[in-house]
């Protein structure tokens, strides 16, 4: 029987390496802390689960910053509606 050590898993690594940006960009916590959820953001671009957390719950500031972030680690984003999302966030026009 066969497993991947949770620690040897690249994206987790890179989540843990990265975390203090991504929590400063506004990706909340218990998201880069679950793998399941992690995936599902990044695919589907919020959290379906229990807290329903989407890109436009944070500033076009913490969106550009992320969406940076997350470019230099996926530099291919198709499929990857999450960046799709935030760049819509950081595009968005302050409301007056």
């Amino acid at each position: 029987m066969s497993f991947r050590q949770h620690n040897k898993n690249p994206e987790t690594a890179w989540r843990k390496e990265h975390r203090e940006e991504l929590l400063k960009a506004g990706m909340p916590d218990f998201v880069l802390e679950d793998e399941r959820r992690w995936n599902y953001v990044l695919l589907h671009g919020a959290d379906e689960f229990e807290s329903s957390w989407e890109p436009s719950w944070i500033s076009p500031e913490q969106a550009g910053a992320m969406l940076i972030l997350l470019r230099s680690h996926y530099p291919n984003p198709i499929g990857l509606e999450l960046l799709r999302e935030l760049e819509k966030r950081a595009n968005a026009k302050p409301s007056a």
